[in-house]
């Protein structure tokens, strides 16, 4: 970051240290699995054997009889509501009544005194299953008279996309050089180290209060209360600390309606905590994607017109599926360059595999993948420059896209130029070891999808009579450093340091709206709210202030803990004395509200693709060097520089660790993940010892530089970011082995089996 372009910020835009911090370190952290309330019993989940079959009878009674089992509930025992995201996708109930869709879905839950007791009783439940033919591939859930899983469907096709803006065929037509190619990404496991986990309590009143891991209670909120039908005002969830989430844990699950069935039916609260071979096996991944992409070109590398077909293998229910093929992918395919013609279809598929829904970067990192691969390899072909044609082709501030889709900043081509000097683009061909190559990936980052209109973000600010803050919202920490922004924000206008914001835990009785924590949008809707929130405390403490130091309202400064006029900072008062003012003399509480909910941008239209999806871009340019081990095929990413225009960043040191933890999450990905199953649609995978991803030891080298736009729609200049590297990371790994080894893979993994096979052939 260019110190010169700081502005005197007392606490924004400093490297503070995390507020959460001590808490995580020294194990004080209370988790979901770490909570127990008076009497509590424990739940366990009998899940199907099977990826396909119907559920025949269900006989528990040898279960019952069972020393200290208090209860079993099946699918029968809920109202029988479908939940989902949208009201033409609600295609998911609580636990399977009459068939299975996936391995592992839930058929059955027990309360018992204990864990074992819980789950000797699952082998005494009797389920009568019709096995039947599992659709596990694309081809299969496509295909001329294929097995149609949802009996309310005619089709396997869950959701679909068609788009057209400009004219592609003639901008093929005008293009000098015209590339195709198809490019395949595998399901991977979303990897968070905190399993789900629940504990639910159903009062006298039917009241119920649910304690669980969860990324976006709002959504967990809102999915519970219409499945179990149920006013919202009767469910009241608290979050306590979360194991992280990277999107894997916005829904209510089979867990949070069977402890509240269990619960409902003992009168005891009930605990489910699952195992990570629950998780890893049955639960959310990230879809697999066939891409068939098409580009046309300049000879001087101008960029005309992009033909994209996406197909999407989702699992068996559709979760936020269809906005991931829309909304998330068009966004990664029109951005960070111009083009003038875009043809964009899409399906999203249903098969017998646990469902895949959102996971961080959402569909970007495919669709870039996909697309900077392809670009990679024609502007080789053409013998042009690999930096000089991004940045050529980059879009710049105020511009928009032809899908109507505004740009306010933008410092793509400014992080280009960096990237460049970073890693020493002039001369690296000269410096070039065998076996060794760099790759380049530009993408953008939405500040927040506005997927909805109830999707906002809301705080309280609340000053105590003797000056203490009290910070009230409903954003989650989930490991991104939340709590430890919209402290820093907060404390930025009330001028106070850091540590005397003090944060509720979230509670949906006491906090406020907030649609959740996903699409990079915690720092700027959030962010907005906190800020808005902490200017009416002050302007209402301003009121009172501006006849005691004879200045207009308008002129009060907040700052050091001191309140003084612009105009006549010798004139002040102590924020504490002015507090004390308030509640005292004028016996008025200091309670500061505000809200943020992109009202002024509309909708993007899911049928066409059309309109603004945020009010801010981000950009990330990033630079990835690997060696490969001809011996072994194996790849090591050496080193990883980023360059990024997040307008202004609130805390660099966190925004680092953001970008470096996606940069090590999708390099699994890119090199060795995924999730395999058999002909039966039985996972192979039931642990991270059969199922490897990335730790702190494949970490590269990391480098990152901040290319302030200072973005006037964000808060303090800030644009949403925490996903960014995500998007750049899989195409900078791919085109950085190609350059390694000179052959292009195109399907994910890059395994080492693969890469073998390549340099065995050209041996």
């Amino acid at each position: 970051m260019n110190k010169s372009d700081l502005k005197d910020y007392a606490v924004v835009g400093k490297p503070i240290r995390r507020v959460d911090g001590p808490a995580k370190v020294t194990g004080k952290a209370t988790y979901a699995g770490d909570l127990l309330l008076p009497g509590t019993l424990h739940g366990k989940i009998l899940r199907s054997p099977y990826a396909h079959a119907r559920i025949l009878n269900i006989d528990y009674s040898r279960a019952m009889k069972l020393h200290g089992v208090r209860a079993v509930v099946t699918g029968r025992d809920f109202p029988g509501v479908r939940y989902g995201f949208m009201p033409q996708t609600r295609d998911q109930l609580p636990m399977a009544t009459d068939k299975v869709k996936h391995y592992g879905e839930a058929v059955a839950a027990v309360a018992a005194i204990d864990e074992d007791i819980a789950e000797e009783a699952l082998d005494l439940i009797d389920v009568e299953y019709e096995e039947l033919t599992p659709v596990l591939t694309i081809d299969d859930a496509m295909k001329e008279g294929a097995v149609i899983i949802h009996d309310h469907m005619d089709t396997n096709i869950a959701a679909s996309s068609k788009m057209h803006f400009g004219d592609v065929e003639k901008g093929f037509k005008e293009s000098d050089y015209i590339r195709e190619e198809k490019f395949t990404t595998q399901r991977v496991s979303i990897g968070f180290i905190e399993p789900h986990a629940v504990i639910v309590n159903v009062d006298n009143s039917g009241n119920v209060l649910i304690q669980g891991s969860k990324q976006s209670p709002y959504i967990t909120w809102r999915h519970f209360c219409r499945a179990m039908d149920l006013p919202l005002g009767k469910v009241r969830i608290i979050n306590p600390y979360v194991g992280g989430g990277f999107s894997g844990k916005h829904e209510a699950l089979d867990l949070d309606f069977a402890a509240a069935a269990l619960s409902k039916k003992t009168g005891f609260p009930v605990k489910i905590v699952l195992s990570q071979d629950e998780v890893i096996a049955a639960f959310k991944q990230r879809h697999a994607k066939h891409v068939e992409i098409k580009i046309g070109m300049k000879k001087d590398g101008t960029l005309v017109a992009c033909e994209c077909k996406m197909i999407a293998e989702g699992g068996a229910y559709a979760s936020v599926g269809p906005f991931n093929i829309v909304i998330f992918a068009t966004s990664g395919l029109l951005l960070p360059y111009r083009m003038s013609h875009f043809k964009y279809e899409a399906h999203r598929v249903y098969t017998n595999k646990p469902w895949c829904g959102s996971v961080r970067g959402q569909s970007i990192p495919i669709a870039r993948f996909a697309f900077e691969s392809l670009f990679n390899m024609m502007i080789d072909d053409l013998g042009l420059d690999q930096l000089e044609v991004r940045k050529k082709n980059s879009i710049l501030s105020g511009e928009s896209t032809i899908n109507k889709m505004t740009v306010g900043t933008a410092g793509m081509v400014e992080a280009i130029e960096k990237l460049g000097e970073m890693i020493g683009w002039d001369g690296r061909k000269k410096k070039k070891a065998p076996y060794r190559g760099i790759g380049i990936a530009c993408s953008p980052q939405v500040s927040g999808a506005r997927m909805g209109g109830h999707f906002g973000s809301s705080a309280v600010v609340k000053v105590d009579e003797d000056g203490g803050v009290c910070l009230i919202h409903g954003g989650t920490e989930i490991g991104q450093g939340c709590d430890t922004v919209l402290a820093q924000m907060a404390a930025e206008v009330i001028g106070v340091p850091v540590e005397e914001i003090r944060q509720m835990e979230e509670d949906s009785d006491v906090a406020v709206l907030e649609a959740g924590m996903f699409s990079s949008r915690c720092t700027f809707w959030a962010g907005h709210a906190v800020k808005r929130a902490a200017e009416d405390a002050c302007q209402q403490l301003a009121e009172i202030a501006a006849p005691l130091l004879e200045a207009s309202k308008d002129d009060i400064v907040f700052k050091n803990k001191t309140v003084f006029s612009r105009k006549n900072p010798g004139r002040a008062i102590a924020f504490i004395d002015l507090v004390r003012n308030a509640y005292y003399t004028k016996g008025q509480p200091i309670y500061g509200r505000g809200s943020y909910s992109a009202s002024n941008i509309p909708m993007p239209d899911l049928k066409t693709g059309e309109g603004d999806v945020t009010n801010a871009w981000a950009f990330f340019a990033q630079a990835v060097e690997v060696e490969v081990d001809p011996e072994t095929g194996r790849v090591k990413v050496l080193k990883s520089v980023c360059t990024r225009d997040v307008g202004r960043p609130i805390n660099p040191m966190l925004l680092d660790a953001q970008l470096e933890g996606g940069t090590v999450f999708t390099s699994g990905q890119a090199l060795y993940e995924e999730c395999c199953f058999d002909e039966k649609g039985r996972p192979l995978q039931n642990s991270f010892l059969d199922y490897k991803m990335p730790t702190v030891m494949e970490a590269p080298e990391n480098e990152h530089f901040d290319i302030i736009t200072d973005d006037p729609n964000g808060p303090f200049g800030a644009k949403g970011a925490g996903e960014g590297s995500n998007g750049t990371t899989l195409a900078a790994i791919a085109n950085a082995v190609e350059d390694a080894i000179g052959v292009r893979i195109k399907d994910l993994p890059i395994t080492p089996e693969k890469i073998l096979a390549i340099l065995k052939q050209r041996r």
